[in-house]
C-alpha cells in the first residue's frame, strides 16, 4: 500500500533542558509536567484553525505522576485526585484542548518503542484532510498532516523495517537530512520540499 500526504509544517524539541515555552502562559505552565510541557509547546506551534484531529503519542505517557500516586497510595491508603487527573496518558492532548476552547477529536497511543511510528502512521492514513501529530516523551515533536497540500510531499508504503532511533532519524527527516524515515511500520519518502 503507498499513500501521499504532505507535511504542512513541524516544530520540535530534542530534551527537557532545550524547552523554552513562548506559547504556553507562566500561571499554566506552573501546573504542567516536563512531559506536558514539551507537548503543548510543540503542538501550540503548529496548531492552526484548519487541522481536524490530533493524534498523540507517548511511549509512558506521564509515568513519573502514575508512579507518584501509587507512593501515596501505598503510604497514605488515598489519592490526590489532582495527581490522578494528571496521570493519564493522554493528558498534555485534553489539556492543550481545553485551554484552547477547541472541540475537536484527538487519539492517544500508546506502542512501547514503536510509538512515535504508530502514531505518525496513524496521522497519514487519517480519513481527515488535517491532522495534528503529536510525539512526546523526553522529547517531542509536532507535525501538520495534510492530504492537499504542504511545503513537503511524501509517500507512505508498508513494509517492516527495523528503527531503534525513531525520534533523531524522524527528525532528520523533517528537516531534510535524509530523504527517507524508516518507521517499524513502514518506509516514508520525500517526494518534493
Amino acid at each position: 500500500m503507498k499513500k501521499s500526504f504532505y507535511i504542512s509544517d513541524f516544530y520540535y524539541i530534542k530534551s527537557v533542558e532545550e524547552f523554552k515555552s513562548e506559547k504556553i502562559p507562566p500561571l499554566i505552565r506552573r501546573k504542567l509536567s516536563p512531559i506536558d510541557k514539551l507537548a503543548v509547546e510543540v503542538i501550540s506551534q503548529v496548531y492552526n484553525n484548519d487541522v481536524e484531529e490530533i493524534v498523540f503519542s507517548s511511549k509512558q505517557g506521564e509515568i513519573t505522576r502514575l508512579e507518584k500516586i501509587i507512593e501515596q497510595y501505598n503510604e497514605l491508603n488515598e489519592v490526590s485526585p489532582a495527581q490522578f487527573s494528571g496521570s493519564v496518558h493522554n493528558f498534555a492532548v485534553g489539556f492543550f484542548t481545553l485551554f484552547q476552547k477547541i472541540n475537536i477529536p484527538y487519539y492517544a497511543i500508546s506502542s512501547g518503542e514503536n510509538s512515535l511510528s504508530a502514531g505518525f502512521i496513524k496521522s497519514i492514513i487519517s480519513q481527515k484532510n488535517n491532522s495534528l501529530f503529536c510525539y512526546a516523551d523526553s522529547s517531542a515533536v509536532a507535525c501538520l498532516i495534510s492530504h492537499e497540500f504542504g511545503k513537503i510531499k511524501c509517500e507512505f508504503e508498508n513494509s517492516c523495517q527495523k528503527n531503534s532511533d525513531e525520534f533523531n532519524s524522524f527528525v532528520d527527516f523533517l528537516e531534510g537530512k535524509n530523504d527517507i524515515y524508516k518507521s517499524n511500520f513502514g518506509i516514508i519518502r520525500r517526494i518534493e520540499g
